[in-house]
């Protein structure tokens, strides 16, 4: 079996458990982690700069220079066959190492690091920013492989002049046979949204479509998991727009927690919409959860997410921020639970067939498979 690095700067991290996700469903490669940092134990075999750290020194020295000396000498780099990174920041920090390994790198961008604006990054007190706006055109040129999550991504990849040849479109998938509907709901009537307290998620708008229908649906609770910089703002709207005895807010929660509230909700509700700063909705693997789980969509017209949820078919999307064409959307679902059952119908089938995670990771071995030959054949 192959040796397969799978780069991050910091792993395992609560928001991107797709990736260990992914990792869990190859069955050619044999995935190996490297870090900057690892944040705790992991069910994997890695090596992080962490390791044997004193003070840590060395992760310092890695965020300034990215040298792969600052790696231990390990029998498990020289095995691997080639890394995959996810998000370009952390990629900039792999190419060295694959430089220093004669491997090729593969990387996926998720979003916000090709969506939001170069001001952001040129201005951002964060080293890893700086490194990433500074060594993109190494990337461009040195990078084997560039995998787009959605349609939406491959366009701003393009847009971003990276090379045309090497991008590549993948979906990453969801595990249909853990996220999958209940054959009993809760009694309990109640929207359900996952996501971060941050402009990109377009919760303010949520809260204002919400309480437009609670008069309408007294029996129907918003219950929202997730936590950021906007908590308190968001928390004093729903005491303004007088619903806080309607909704309820988590905070973060486990994602058993999360899966088992998905499963007993009647709608999906995530209006994201695009932040000052340009960071945008990739494609939203929420929405292919909570499709896999059979629960019809509420949401926006915003980057990839129209791949994800079909309009009219598996959900209803409306342009971003718009308030009023949320709330009869989620009132049409609210009030019609035939049609809301036949939407997550449907969202189950779609996601299946184009979503699964065991399909989608097959695609990404065979993409493994081509870039390892076309590296091998290069260097003969």
């Amino acid at each position: 079996m192959r040796q397969l690095g799978i780069f991050c700067l910091e792993f395992p991290h609560a928001s991107r458990v797709f990736i260990e996700e992914q990792a869990s469903h190859l069955t050619c490669y044999q995935p190996k982690f490297l870090m900057r940092s690892q944040l705790k134990e992991i069910g994997y075999q890695g090596v992080s700069v962490q390791d044997s750290d004193i003070l840590g020194i060395k992760q310092k020295l890695f965020t300034l220079t990215r040298s792969p000396l600052l790696f231990k000498k390990s029998s498990l780099l020289t095995e691997l066959r080639l890394i995959h990174a996810h998000f370009g920041p952390d990629s900039i920090y792999a190419l060295p190492l694959a430089k220093h390994l004669d491997i090729p790198l593969i990387t996926t961008f998720h979003g916000y690091d090709i969506t939001t604006h170069e001001s952001n990054f040129i201005f951002s007190k964060s080293i890893v920013a700086k490194q990433y706006l500074l060594n993109r055109s190494q990337l461009k040129k040195s990078g084997a492989v560039f995998i787009a999550v959605s349609r939406f991504i491959e366009a701003k990849l393009i847009e971003k002049n990276f090379p045309k040849e090497k991008i590549i479109q993948h979906y990453i998938g969801v595990d249909t046979q853990k996220f999958t509907p209940l054959a009993q709901k809760s009694k309990e009537r109640y929207v359900f949204c996952v996501g971060r307290h941050v402009q990109k998620k377009g919760l303010e708008t949520l809260l204002l479509a919400f309480a437009r229908i609670t008069k309408k649906h007294p029996d129907v609770l918003l219950i929202q998991v997730g936590a950021g910089p906007l908590t308190s703002m968001l928390c004093q709207l729903t005491e303004e727009l007088g619903i806080k005895d309607q909704v309820r807010f988590l905070g973060a929660q486990p994602h058993k927690k999360v899966l088992s509230l998905m499963q007993n909700a009647e709608v999906f509700a995530l209006p994201s919409q695009t932040a000052s700063s340009g960071d945008s909705e990739a494609l939203g693997i929420v929405f292919n959860e909570a499709s896999a789980c059979g629960i019809p969509i509420v949401s926006t017209l915003h980057g990839g997410i129209p791949e994800a949820v079909l309009h009219g078919e598996t959900g209803f999307l409306s342009p971003e921020g718009d308030a009023i064409a949320l709330a009869n959307n989620l009132d049409a679902l609210l009030s019609d639970r035939t049609l809301a059952k036949k939407m997550g119908h449907h969202g189950r089938e779609y996601v299946c067939e184009e979503f699964d995670i065991c399909k989608q990771t097959a695609k990404l071995e065979t993409i493994y498979e081509e870039v390892v030959e076309q590296w091998i054949a290069r260097c003969k």
